[in-house]
């Protein structure tokens, strides 16, 4: 019988859940910043940066998928991937394509996710946290 989508899902969950431990992402994302000062964002989004930079380390080996800066020249050879790169702007033509590079993409060549014990919850992403007096 197929998976129900909590478990088929397991590890995506597994890292949100690994976000918001280390970084509090969901409790981020989840806030209306309109409001606040953006002093205030900066400062939290700092904290959220560097939780959520740990666990992408611990679990993913990334590398560009275009080695070049982000403003260089680059050219898009005939038969190139296009899951690795998308053309924007003015595209007519064949391939080749000169073009200017606006991001350089990112690839994972390693993942390193622990796997998901049976016993636990994959919908729970994090506990809610009483404090007893």
């Amino acid at each position: 019988p197929p998976l129900p989508p909590e478990r088929e899902h397991a590890s995506a969950l597994s890292l949100l859940a690994m976000l918001q431990r280390e970084g509090r992402f969901l409790d981020f994302v989840q806030e209306n910043v309109a409001a606040f000062p953006d002093a205030d964002v900066g400062a939290a989004a700092r904290i959220v940066h560097e939780g959520c930079r740990k666990v992408v380390h611990q679990y993913l080996t990334l590398q560009p998928v275009l080695p070049q800066g982000e403003g260089d020249q680059v050219t898009v050879p005939d038969g190139f991937n296009a899951q690795r790169i998308r053309l924007t702007g003015n595209v007519a033509g064949q391939p080749p394509y000169g073009g200017t590079l606006r991001h350089h993409g990112w690839v994972t060549t390693e993942v390193k996710f622990p796997s998901v014990s049976p016993a636990m919850e994959p919908r729970v992403l994090a506990p809610a946290e009483v404090e007893l007096p």
